[in-house]
């Protein structure tokens, strides 16, 4: 026995210097115990990460070499009872099945168990576990170098990793760092913007080629639930105008979620991608839901249908923070829109109660020199004219005439006929007297009660005789009937009028005060003559 040992030993260690690898040692020992020692099942048991496996199975099958290792199986023909129990032991030899012996063989590096060798022998055979001393310790030696390297290697490669992941890392920080840097271009793009309209294509345009997408759009939803489409993109990458889509908010899988769940961000990959409410192809779908505080204003439709190229995992913030950005400044857009429609709006109510108060004012002025009811000039505007025209006159040495017109026996007509009657009287007269003359500067007006003013700037005292018999002819045309009943002394049958003339052209030396008496004596003096008639007084 010892000598078919020794040749075991001899031909193992041989062989095992030429060979590589713990594979190639493992299946060389194992044909050498079959060939010489008669071994037809083994299994090595070994100690990796802090748990035993199996690493060598030599069974009626063959050779199996597991690497990692493998838990070892509950049940085989190779019946392990109990491994813990067998690794506080150091050497062991025990009956399992008929006809086979199994010696059980501590692995040992530094003292150190690190795995078990169990082999089964003939029931005659006289191996003992001392037999494999020898083996088991080229074993321990092979194995803990060769994990000892698997370690380092496995070290190595997760260094490698980890380098590559940094590299990786910080490649995705760089670009994230990218990105964020084009998003706040686009901003200040955006803030720069003072239409609605010029931000919203700006917003998808630049969009699209900093943040690497392939199309975009902003829908803007209304108080029926509409959305409405603003600026898109077509089926070829450009940036078009879509503000002729309008649509009913779909019920669609985007909706649920950014809208109910008050979402800021719904993606769905392999998913039928749409352009005008048509389908257009497959692919990932993301919709950026725009908000006001809790209410949803609209969405940022993204997909990549051009390219087909995947949603990088940086997006998700990006769009995220994209869709904060263009809520803001559609708000700001919005309100400086509502500003200036309530400045406009404001500017027209302006106007409009400015337009009615001038024209209330010019209402108010004229009624303030009208008559209310001749509907002539009234007395207020006689004395600011005469002022006027006195210093002209006098500035210029122009004659100024002066006519003073009252109504004959006009109580006497207002007793008898009543005051409706005898406005209605005044009315008439009034009326007819105010078209006689008409030259420019002219002024006729009521002076108060039944008295009337005939004012003629440049007109001397010919012109104003003559003024004066068309003012008699006039009212004796319109003949009104005068009630005589009762009258003594009265011999017309018409309503008739007396005048006062006066022509004078206005000195220093003279003021408008005597000259206004001068015309007022004229009057009485017709009134004395026996009325009907005009006096002519030149001032003294």
């Amino acid at each position: 026995m010892n000598e078919q040992v020794a040749v075991f030993y001899q031909t193992v260690v041989k062989q095992c210097n030429n060979a590589h690898g713990l594979r190639t040692i493992c299946e060389l020992i194992c044909r050498n115990l079959m060939q010489h020692l008669a071994v037809n099942h083994l299994q090595l048991i070994i100690k990796y990460n802090g748990e035993w496996k199996l690493l060598l199975d030599l069974n009626s099958q063959g050779i199996q070499y597991h690497f990692p290792p493998i838990t070892p199986p509950t049940s085989s023909e190779y019946y392990y009872k109990n491994i813990h129990y067998y690794a506080n032991k150091t050497t062991a030899s025990i009956d399992v099945l008929p006809n086979y012996r199994y010696i059980l063989v501590p692995l040992k590096h530094h003292s150190v168990i690190i795995g078990h060798l169990t082999l089964a022998v003939p029931l005659d055979s006289q191996l003992a576990p001392k037999h494999f001393t020898i083996l088991t310790t080229l074993l321990a030696a092979e194995i803990n170098n060769y994990l000892t390297k698997q370690t380092t290697k496995s070290h190595s490669i997760n260094c490698i990793n980890a380098e590559k992941e940094l590299l990786s890392t910080k490649e995705q920080q760089q670009t994230l760092l990218n990105k964020l840097q084009s998003m706040h271009d686009i901003s200040f793009q955006l803030w720069r913007c003072n239409s609605m309209r010029d931000m919203l294509f700006i917003a998808i345009d630049e969009a699209k080629k900093q943040l690497q997408i392939d199309r975009m759009a902003i829908f803007l939803f209304d108080e029926q639930k509409n959305m409405h489409g603003t600026f898109g993109t077509d089926l070829h990458g450009n940036t078009v105008d879509e503000f002729y889509f309008c649509s009913p908010i779909p019920n669609q899988w985007y909706a649920s979620k950014t809208l109910k769940d008050k979402e800021y961000l719904a993606i769905q990959e392999n998913t039928p991608l749409f352009h005008d409410l048509k389908q257009v192809g497959f692919g990932w779908s993301a919709y950026i839901a725009l908000w006001d505080e809790d209410t949803p204003i609209g969405w940022i439709a993204c997909d990549n249908l051009i390219t087909g190229q995947p949603l990088r995992t940086y997006h998700h913030q990006l769009l995220k923070q994209y869709g904060f950005i263009v809520s803001q400044h559609i708000l700001r857009l919005q309100a400086a829109e509502n500003l200036i429609k309530l400045n406009h709006d404001l500017e027209q109510r302006v106007q409009s109660r400015t337009e009615a108060l001038n024209k209330a004012n010019e209402q108010l002025q004229k009624l303030s020199r009208i008559d209310a009811l001749t509907n002539i000039a009234n007395r207020r505007v006689f004395d600011e004219t005469v002022i006027a025209e006195w210093r002209r006159a006098s500035r210029l040495a122009l004659p100024l005439s002066l006519l003073i017109l009252d109504i004959d026996n006009f109580k006497t007509y207002n007793d008898k006929l009543g005051h409706a009657a005898g406005d209605q009287c005044l009315k008439t007269i009034a009326t007819a007297l105010s078209t006689v003359e008409r030259r420019a500067g002219t002024l006729f007006a009521r002076y108060g009660g039944e008295e009337f003013v005939l004012l003629l700037p440049g007109q001397d005292q010919q012109e104003a005789i003559n003024n004066a018999q068309r003012l008699l002819n006039t009212i004796h045309d319109i003949a009104l009937p005068f009630p005589c009943d009762g009258l003594k002394n009265n011999n017309h049958t018409i309503v008739t009028i007396s005048i006062g003339i006066s022509t004078i052209i206005p000195s220093q030396s003279k003021s408008y005060d005597d000259f206004f008496k001068q015309v007022d004596t004229a009057l009485y003096q017709a009134k004395a003559k026996g009325k009907n008639c005009f006096k002519v007084l030149s001032p003294t």
